[in-house]
C-alpha cells in the first residue's frame, strides 16, 4: 500500500512503535518541520492503544470546567506524589502535570480528536490531591471510513464492543445496552475507545505526511557522529533495512509482558495472561540496553485481573478478559485456595491484582493463587460475565455447585472455608457493609457496582443457588519498566546522561508516574504525553 510504505532510506527522525505515544511523538515531530517514517513490529497500527479503554488520565485539562470541577498543580502532584510511591522523580511528574493539558489542547487543533470529562473518581478518590471527577477523558467516535483502505490496518480490539467509555459506564445491565447502535457502528466500521484515539492520531499523521511501514521489526540501533543516528531493522519481506535518522530515534515498542525471559527475571510476582497484542516483548528495552541505557520500574506491571475462556485467541495467542465490574457488583465475591476473601473486590484492577503476589513465607507459596470470582443464580441473571449474558447457559468453563461446599469441590478448594466466608459476608451484605474490607466505601468501589441496587451499589448477598465460579489470573495492559528518561524524555545511560539522539515514551519508558495507577487512563494519559514531549526533542535534534 503505497501511501504507507516507506519510500526513503533516509529521514530525520525514526519512531519505533505506532500506539497512542508514537502517533503522538510522530506528528508532533512531523510538526515541527521533521521527515518521519513509524516503523511497526506487528501487521496493523496501534498497538495496545488500539485495544484498550482509550482514556487518557490528564489532570488539569480544561475540560473539567464542563463538570464545575477545579484543579490545581499542587493538588495534582500531591496526588501523583503518594501514587508513585517514590519511584518518580520530581521533574518527570512536574513535567507530566505542566504539560499534559498542553498536549490534549494540541491534539484538539491538530487532529479530528475531541474529548470529554468523565464523571469519575481517581482511583482513590479520598486521597489528597484527589478529584471525584474530570480527570479521565473519553474520546468520541471514530468513522474508520475517513482512512480509505488504510482502515485495514487499524489494528482492532477483542475487548470491548464500539461503544464509548461513557455509555459503558451508564448502561450498568446488559439489558439496558443500545444494542441498535452497537450494530449500526459496527456495520459502518466506526471505533470507539483506543480504536478511536489511534484512528484519528493515524489519520492526523497520515494527512501530515508521515510514514509507516507495518511487519518491520527493529532489531538495532545504529550510532554514529557520538550519537544514536538509526535503526536497523527487519523488513515484512525478511530482508534488512538500515534507515538513518538525522534528528534521532523515538522507542515507543511498548512492554515486554510477552517476554518470558524479562518478565520471570524482572517481574515482582506471577504474570500468567497478559491482555495485550502478544507483540510486546520488551524490543526497545533490549535495543536500548544495546546503547547503554538505564532502566527504571522493572519490577511493575499495570496489573490486572484477568479470565482465559478455552479456545479464545487473539493474533495466535490466548486473549486474556479484563475483570472490572463483574467484582464491584452485588452477588459476587473473590475467594483463594482456602474459600477466604483476601481484598476489597471493587479496587483498582492494579491495586486488587497486587494482592496475588502476597507471599506465605510458611507454605513458601504466593497465599492468594489461584483465585476465584464466585457468585450466584441472582446474579447470573442481571450481569454478564465477560461474554456471557444473562439468559445464556453457563459455558463449561463455569464451575457449579448447588451449595457453597459443592462448588468448593467442584474448583478443589477449602469446603469449609468458602461456606464459612459467604455465611459470614451475606448478611452485612445485605445490609450494604463490609466489615472486613470496606467494598463499597469509595466512591471509586462504587463507580463500577450497580447504581440501581439500594445503599451500596457494589454488595448484595451470595444466597440464591446454584453458585458458580471462574479462575482468576495475574494479568496485565502492560509493564511499567523500561528505559529511565529525564523531563525531556532523552533516554538516559548508566551515568544518567542523555545518549544524544534517543528518545523513549508509552510502555517502553520506565514509568514517568511511579509504580502507582492514580486514575483511569494512568498509563496512557503520562505515555502520550511524553510522546508528545519526546517529538518536540527529536524534532529539535536535542
Amino acid at each position: 500500500m503505497d501511501s504507507v510504505t516507506v519510500t526513503q532510506r533516509l529521514a530525520d527522525v525514526v519512531v519505533v512503535g505506532s500506539g497512542g505515544a508514537g502517533l503522538v511523538a510522530a506528528l508532533r515531530a512531523r510538526d515541527r518541520g521533521a521527515r518521519v517514517v513509524v516503523l511497526e513490529k506487528s501487521p496493523k497500527i496501534g498497538g495496545t492503544t488500539a485495544v484498550s479503554g482509550g482514556v487518557l488520565w490528564i489532570p488539569r485539562n480544561r475540560h473539567m470546567a464542563a463538570l464545575g470541577v477545579e484543579d490545581s498543580r499542587e493538588d495534582a502532584l500531591v496526588y501523583l506524589r503518594r501514587t508513585a510511591f517514590g519511584q518518580a522523580s520530581a521533574d518527570l511528574l512536574e513535567a507530566f502535570v505542566d504539560r499534559a493539558p498542553e498536549m490534549i489542547d494540541y491534539l484538539e487543533v491538530r487532529t479530528a480528536l475531541r474529548f470529554s470529562a468523565v464523571r469519575r473518581p481517581d482511583y482513590h478518590p479520598e486521597w489528597d490531591g484527589a478529584r471525584a471527577s474530570g480527570r479521565s477523558l473519553d474520546n468520541t467516535p471514530f468513522d474508520s471510513s475517513q482512512l480509505g483502505p488504510a482502515r485495514e490496518l487499524l489494528r482492532r480490539s477483542p475487548h470491548y464492543p464500539p461503544i464509548t467509555y461513557q455509555e459503558r459506564y451508564q448502561w450498568a445491565r446488559p439489558e439496558q445496552f443500545d444494542w441498535e447502535l452497537i450494530g449500526r457502528r459496527i456495520e459502518r466500521g466506526v471505533l470507539t475507545l483506543g480504536g478511536a484515539l489511534v484512528g484519528g492520531l493515524f489519520k492526523a499523521c497520515l494527512d501530515g505526511g508521515v510514514e509507516f511501514a507495518v511487519g518491520t521489526r527493529v532489531r538495532e540501533l545504529v550510532r554514529g557522529g557520538g550519537r544514536v543516528a538509526g535503526v536497523r531493522a527487519t523488513d515484512a519481506s525478511g530482508g534488512t533495512l538500515e534507515l538513518a535518522a538525522a534528528r534521532g530515534v523515538v522507542i515507543a515498542s511498548g512492554g515486554f509482558e510477552w517476554n518470558p525471559r524479562l518478565v520471570a527475571h524482572f517481574l515482582r510476582g506471577p504474570l500468567a495472561a497478559p491482555a495485550t497484542p502478544p507483540w510486546n516483548t520488551g524490543d526497545g528495552l533490549l535495543m536500548g540496553l544495546g546503547v547503554g541505557a538505564s532502566l527504571g520500574n522493572m519490577n511493575e506491571a499495570a496489573w490486572f485481573p484477568v479470565i482465559r475462556i478455552p479456545g479464545e485467541e487473539y493474533d495466535g495467542r490466548p486473549v486474556a478478559r479484563l475483570i472490572v465490574e463483574e467484582r464491584s457488583r452485588p452477588g459476587s465475591i473473590v475467594v483463594n485456595r482456602r474459600g477466604r476473601r483476601f481484598v476489597n473486590e471493587a479496587a483498582s484492577y492494579d491495586d486488587f491484582a497486587r494482592s496475588f503476589h502476597v507471599f506465605d513465607a510458611d507454605a513458601y507459596d504466593y497465599a492468594n493463587l489461584p483465585a476465584y470470582l464466585v457468585f450466584d443464580q441472582r446474579f447470573r441473571q442481571r450481569y454478564n460475565v465477560t461474554t456471557v449474558m444473562p439468559g445464556d447457559a453457563p459455558p463449561a468453563w463455569f464451575a457449579t455447585g448447588e451449595t457453597p461446599a459443592a462448588l468448593a469441590h467442584a474448583l478443589g478448594i477449602d469446603a469449609a472455608g468458602l461456606t464459612a466466608t459467604i455465611g459470614r459476608f451475606n448478611a452485612p451484605a445485605a445490609r450494604g457493609e463490609d466489615p472486613d474490607f470496606r467494598r463499597g466505601a469509595s466512591a471509586h468501589d462504587r463507580f463500577n457496582g450497580d447504581p440501581a441496587h439500594g445503599a451500596n451499589p457494589c454488595l448484595g448477598p451470595l444466597d440464591t443457588p446454584p453458585y458458580f465460579a471462574v479462575e482468576l489470573l495475574p494479568g496485565s495492559v502492560s509493564t511499567k519498566g523500561g528505559l529511565l528518561c529525564d523531563a525531556g524524555a532523552r533516554v538516559l545511560d548508566v551515568e544518567d546522561a542523555p545518549i544524544p539522539g534517543l528518545f523513549a515514551c508509552g510502555s517502553a519508558m520506565a514509568s514517568s508516574v511511579g509504580i502507582g495507577y492514580p486514575g483511569a487512563g494512568g498509563m496512557l494519559g503520562p505515555g502520550m504525553t511524553f510522546g508528545y514531549i519526546a517529538g518536540d526533542g527529536v524534532a529539535a535534534g536535542a
